[in-house]
């Protein structure tokens, strides 16, 4: 987590229904953890499956303790003194950010508003999935700063287009002062940044003896940042030895990793899937599942980039953290479509576009047909060929800095209305005739250390 690194030491707290294991990362990083019930999520019984039904009533039942849960939440960011929230990409807790009076961002490619209006399938569930995600969308815009992530789909709260996914440009006639452009999300430059055509409705109270307004609300901006992936830290042969692997074995085949956790090998009632002279990795498989021929079984803790980096194809479902670090490592990727899970449509688009990406359909990954498409997967380059198109590896970075100048002037913005307010509310306020001369803020002031909820 780049914020983390920023020179002002920002203090993170992670807030998940997820439990720990999956952020000591970060929390090795200095962050700190919370378990708390601040998102439905959606129910994947299998990880390219969605439970419609179970997810639609997980929702309702959120919704309905969503006074308790919003009451709970404004009490707990004003005990740790929080100055910013960001969510990816619970939507209560942008509401919870609106009613403490502090900032709040946006940080994905995807919002479970269009996620839970993909679940629609023309019955009678639909209108309750629809009443509900006005509701989503609502909590969602008291977010003032969406940050982008490449292969987004349409975010409603922030851009009310009517494609689900940005369409990009492709232009190979670039000028020769740009040298390079990344191409993602509709922008054929990374970073780019852009006005919502959602925001907030103005704040036009009255002084009781003058027409003048009080304020404007802040203007709400997207920021399309480069690719955000975790980078690999361990070289390949040291990571190869850690899970096991014979140095004759791994010099003499191909690697596969597998990334959906190795429940089917149990049965084995389709022998090895694999294509010959080549091996698998399996991440977090089960202690009780005893590892075929030619698999090998990585730790529980793994640091899953090593393996990526370390692998010739990763076999997987299609989500931001397998795509952008297949992208990020150059590891081309065999996906099994989870077709009611939309954000599917933005990764697939950012993976042909920036990456390589072969189909694998549920049937032959279930009945062990894994061969056709690894092999053709193995003669890919697993990055985009034009360097010209291909997306930056800093946007980490650039996410972080863009949140930090955004939190300064977010509070300057709020600083200055407030005294406007007071000023014009003032019995003694009388309007002058002549000229304001407005004082202008540097943003070149060293960022203070800021408490963030994430």
């Amino acid at each position: 987590m780049d914020i983390l690194k920023l020179p002002a030491r920002h203090k993170v707290i992670v807030i998940s229904t997820a439990t720990d294991f999956i952020f000591q990362g970060v929390i090795q990083l200095g962050a700190q953890y919370r378990h708390a019930d601040i998102d439905a999520g959606v129910v994947q019984p299998l990880p390219y499956t969605v439970d419609r039904d179970q997810t639609i009533k997980n929702l309702t039942s959120f919704l309905e303790r969503r006074p308790t849960t919003l009451k709970n939440e404004v009490e707990w960011l004003k005990s740790v003194g929080a100055d910013c929230v960001i969510c990816d990409a619970p939507f209560l807790p942008c509401a919870a950010a609106s009613k403490v009076g502090i900032p709040a961002v946006i940080s994905s490619n995807f919002t479970f508003d269009e996620v839970y209006m993909g679940l629609c399938e023309g019955d009678d569930l639909d209108e309750d999935i629809r009443q509900m995600v006005q509701q989503v969308i609502i909590d969602y815009r008291n977010a003032d700063l969406l940050i982008r992530l490449p292969g987004a789909i349409r975010i409603p709260s922030f851009d009310d287009a009517i494609g689900l996914v940005p369409h990009t440009p492709f232009n190979n006639t670039f000028p020769d002062t740009i040298k390079l452009k990344g191409v993602a999300n509709g922008k054929t430059q990374l970073p780019c940044t852009s006005i919502s055509n959602v925001q907030q409705p103005t704040t036009t109270k009255k002084n009781n003896n003058n027409n003048n307004d009080i304020g404007l609300s802040f203007v709400r901006r997207i920021i399309d940042v480069p690719l955000v992936f975790r980078k690999y830290q361990t070289p390949r042969e040291v990571v190869l030895n850690q899970v096991g692997i014979p140095k004759h074995i791994y010099d003499t085949h191909k690697i596969l990793l597998l990334s959906f956790g190795g429940q089917l090998l149990a049965d084995g009632r389709w022998g090895n899937p694999l294509p010959p002279g080549w091996i698998c990795i399996v991440c977090a498989a089960p202690d009780s599942i005893e590892m075929p021929p030619l698999f090998y079984r990585a730790a529980k803790d793994a640091y899953v980039p090593d393996l990526t980096n370390a692998c010739d194809v990763l076999l997987g479902k299609l989500g931001y953290g397998t795509c952008s670090e297949c992208i990020g490592h150059s590891t081309p990727f065999v996906y099994v479509p989870r077709p009611q899970f939309i954000e599917e449509h933005g990764l697939l688009k950012l993976m042909n576009d920036q990456g390589s990406a072969v189909k694998l359909t549920r049937e032959d990954f279930e009945n062990g047909k894994w061969a056709n498409a690894i092999e053709l997967a193995s003669t890919m380059s697993g990055t985009c060929k034009d360097p010209q198109l291909r997306v930056p590896h800093n946007g980490g970075e650039i996410a972080a800095i863009s949140i930090e100048k955004f939190v300064g002037e977010w509070n300057q913005h709020h600083r200055l209305l407030l005294q406007k307010q007071q000023i014009q509310l003032s019995p003694i306020y009388s309007p002058s005739p002549t000229a304001v001369a407005t004082t202008s803020t540097s943003n070149t002031s060293t960022a203070t250390q800021q408490r963030v909820y994430f």
